[in-house]
């Protein structure tokens, strides 16, 4: 079995490539910050191959390409990579930033898994989605916009990726350098004060136990299981696997 997940580096991505290598799959952790991802790689050694590459760029997608089609089979592909989406409100939106925002949560997985078209025939694909998708985030309207378009990749990759089972992931709020990023934000906003709330409360989730989440869903899960649902939340206990 082999498994890649993007933006394995921190946060979520971190966290899947991490679960799926404890339960003994070959992992290719993928991302742009080498340092952490030999972090990674040392605590599983045997289990997590590392390929350092900026999916914002051609020549970084066609780096992880080159060593996936080595493959005859990814039995699991995880998107997580992503950018730092800074707070901002509507008029301060930049253009060019949004569209280097676009470019790795939505061009990036599009090249990918049409690059990698016969290695992911009958593999499980998982997006991470975002209720920001379809909620203005006040303050944060860029990232809303972003999770938008991404969300429609998405559901289109439903459609229309008929070779491989497309899972969209809702993991709430996850304690990720994107998050962290709003919570030590000094821009007044809705948004930032919502999320500071969730963490006072203790109601943030870890990277590691999202992890676990969506490793489960990847080797646990039955086919009937996946059919039921268009998509899977980490607040949903039905949604669990722990057997």
């Amino acid at each position: 079995m082999a498994y890649m997940v993007t933006g394995a580096s921190s946060g979520i991505g971190s966290g899947v490539a991490a679960a799926l290598a404890s339960q003994g799959q070959h992992v290719i952790a993928t991302a742009r910050n080498v340092e952490r991802l030999q972090t990674l790689k040392s605590s599983y050694p045997d289990n997590i191959q590392i390929v350092t590459a900026d999916l914002s760029t051609g020549s970084g997608r066609n780096t992880l390409i080159a060593v996936a089609k080595n493959l005859d089979q990814i039995d699991g592909l995880v998107h997580c990579a992503g950018s730092q989406v800074s707070p901002t409100s509507y008029h301060a939106l930049e253009t060019d930033k949004l569209n280097a925002d676009f470019n790795v949560h939505v061009s990036a997985p599009i090249a990918i898994n049409n690059a990698l078209k016969t290695q992911l025939s009958g593999a499980r694909i998982v997006y991470i989605d975002s209720y920001s998708a379809s909620t203005v985030r006040v303050g944060w309207t860029g990232y809303s916009i972003v999770k938008a378009a991404a969300q429609m990749a998405a559901r289109a990759a439903v459609e229309e990726m008929r070779d491989s089972t497309i899972i969209r992931v809702f993991p709430g709020a996850v304690q990720t350098p994107l998050v962290n990023a709003i919570l030590t934000s000094s821009q007044p906003s809705a948004t930032v004060t919502a999320f500071k709330e969730i963490e006072a409360k203790g109601e943030m989730s870890q990277p590691l136990e999202i992890g676990i989440f969506i490793s489960n869903i990847l080797t646990k899960a039955t086919a009937d299981d996946l059919k039921q649902r268009d998509s899977w939340n980490i607040g949903n206990p039905n949604d669990h696997y722990t057997d």
